[in-house]
């Protein structure tokens, strides 16, 4: 179970940002619109009094619930700021994202004037300006949180900056995207924000195993919708959901080591048969607008795309040319330069993975009874 966090100041929009992303395996606590309930219609804004101890004793007695089920996918935590006493209740779950709703005090005091529901002006007034002036040294800080959020979901670089005129290289390395952006509108806006952000042609060099069906049907529209020349060069792996980005290349190149490959999509589900039939249903329409892509790139019928995916087709470069999904193979200087190969550089990359998990000769001793010299040892016998 995922843990939600929301917040931000009042008539921020947080109530609106869940209610729209809220499923139906998933549990809201919105403490302003319980406190709200629990104070008999009144509109005057406090949380002081009995309504705010009882919204309190509810906040517990659900979190208390919540750590012991398993069958619910997430739980929507809406306040206006994380204080110690709502973490303390929160640390138990080990999985937590925090949801900064940034608005300015503009934006949410004219929001707090158009609620017909919020007849107590001038008290709603007092709370905004009130959060304002007790967080102005937090914001920045939660700012800070929210970039980083970003840059942890970030699988794209731009190599030569986003706003290059003449030429610019984007690379989109690892899974695409490690949470979903069925209910994300930040990062997929980020990444049109950075896109649209110049009007040169892009080469876009891919290696990734795949990933999210949504993020890559969103890149996908976006790339085809782009003015300018898009050469994707497949320099590692274009594989699943990665394959589909590929797709969208004015010219589709590929390295002679690369591989491609493309199969059905697939998907977790639970519950009676009737939620099975419902992902069964969607992962077939989903497999239908994923053909779409392959078909309009090769030309091939949609019974042969169908029959490749479910045979889990991997096709090496040659193969993929006369299938029509690449356009070329990269020449020799191409793929110098997109990837490089070598046993050394391998070795070396797997040294260097071995060092910083283990760590030096005395801790990779208490860690595991040996040295990472012995490991690289014992792993070099397995050469052939």
């Amino acid at each position: 179970m995922r843990v939600k966090l929301v917040y931000g100041c009042p008539c921020s929009g947080k109530t609106t940002y869940v209610r729209d992303r809220v499923g139906q395996k998933d549990v809201v606590y919105d403490y302003d619109t319980i406190a709200a309930a629990l104070r008999l219609g009144s509109d005057h804004p406090t949380h002081a009094g009995v309504s705010g101890k009882a919204a309190l004793d509810l906040r517990q007695s659900i979190a208390d619930l919540m750590a012991g089920r398993r069958n619910v996918q997430n739980f929507w935590y809406v306040c206006t700021w994380p204080t110690d006493t709502v973490m303390g209740i929160l640390e138990e779950f080990s999985d937590i994202e925090k949801i900064f709703i940034d608005e300015t005090k503009k934006t949410c005091l004219e929001r707090m004037e158009n609620d017909e529901t919020r007849t107590d002006k001038d008290a709603w007034r007092e709370v905004i300006n009130g959060w304002f002036a007790e967080h102005a040294a937090d914001l920045n800080e939660a700012r800070k949180d929210v970039k980083k959020n970003l840059n942890q979901k970030r699988f794209w670089n731009w190599t030569n900056g986003a706003n290059e005129i003449k030429s610019r290289t984007l690379r989109i390395d690892g899974e695409i995207a490690s949470e979903s952006w069925f209910d994300d509108e930040i990062t997929p806006q980020l990444f049109r924000e950075e896109l649209m952000d110049g009007n040169g042609d892009i080469v876009l060099y891919i290696n990734s195993p795949g990933g999210d069906v949504i993020a890559a049907s969103q890149i996908y529209t976006m790339l085809m919708e782009y003015t300018g020349n898009v050469t994707v060069r497949i320099d590692g792996m274009a594989a699943s959901a990665a394959s589909v980005i590929a797709m969208a290349g004015t010219t589709v190149e590929m390295a002679p080591t690369a591989m491609l490959m493309i199969h059905n999509p697939s998907t977790i589900a639970w519950g009676d048969h009737n939620d099975m039939q419902k992902a069964m249903d969607l992962l077939a329409e989903v497999k239908e607008s994923i053909i779409n892509a392959y078909e309009l790139k090769t030309g091939l019928s949609r019974a042969k795309i169908s029959r490749l995916m479910e045979e889990e087709t991997w096709m090496n470069a040659r193969k993929a040319l006369d299938l029509g999904f690449i356009d070329k193979i990269m020449d020799g200087e191409q793929a110098a330069e997109a990837f490089a190969f070598s046993p050394f550089a391998s070795e070396n990359a797997l040294r260097r993975k071995l060092v910083a998990k283990y760590g030096d000769k005395k801790h990779a001793e208490k860690q595991t009874g040996r040295n990472v010299h012995d490991l690289m040892d014992r792993l070099n016998l397995l050469k052939y």
